[in-house]
């Protein structure tokens, strides 16, 4: 069985993240994305990857894609009434893990 894994990654800890995977052996498509709170660009990451090694890549994610303490912009904290912190933990990849039951190459 494989699993799809679907990986939000902010944009400056795409290229190592890239480089770790592929070096690793992995296939991997990326698409220019942007969004969350934040609304920072991001990439989004898709992979096939077998079950064996679904943890290879967290782990890559994981040593790639450290997260951060960042300030909340002024824009957004105006549109936020109740906010209170000036700072928020932001994840540096989101990841999700989706049962692929296969995969069409044409």
């Amino acid at each position: 069985m494989s699993q799809l894994l679907i990986a939000v990654v902010r944009e400056h800890h795409v290229d190592a993240a890239l480089d770790a995977l592929v070096g690793a052996g992995h296939r991997v498509t990326g698409l220019q994305s942007f969004g969350g709170f934040l609304r920072e660009d991001s990439r989004t990451l898709l992979l096939a990857v077998e079950d064996d090694r679904v943890q290879e890549v967290l782990d890559i994610f994981q040593r790639t894609c450290e997260g951060e303490e960042v300030e909340v912009p002024l824009v957004l904290m105006e549109r936020l009434r109740d906010w209170r912190e000036a700072t928020v933990q932001h994840a540096g990849a989101t990841i999700f893990i989706v049962p692929l039951t296969g995969i069409v190459r044409t």
